[in-house]
């Protein structure tokens, strides 16, 4: 048995339940749903694909705003990502 799993740079909105064994991509913000499916796919924005240049753009504030700083190894990564998932 397992619990949720999310991956990096994902968030849900606030009340969001999810059932056990729900895997969630890398870059997600999950909302407008009852019960979000099992398996949601990395960069998804809601039940539309979220736009790379728009989800490096949010991580990057998001950072500044903890004083961290995004690498480019960390953007390269995520492009990689982006790229390679159908």
């Amino acid at each position: 048995k397992a619990g949720l799993i999310m991956g990096d740079y994902s968030r849900s909105a606030i009340n969001t339940s999810f059932n056990t064994g729900t895997i969630i991509g890398v870059c997600c913000h999950i909302f407008g749903y009852d019960i979000p499916p099992k398996l949601i796919p990395s960069f998804s924005w809601g039940d539309e694909r979220y736009d790379i240049e728009k989800a490096i753009q949010d991580i990057s504030n998001w950072k500044k705003m903890k004083g961290l700083e995004m690498n480019d190894e960390e953007k390269q990564l995520l492009y990689e990502l982006y790229v390679n998932i159908k």
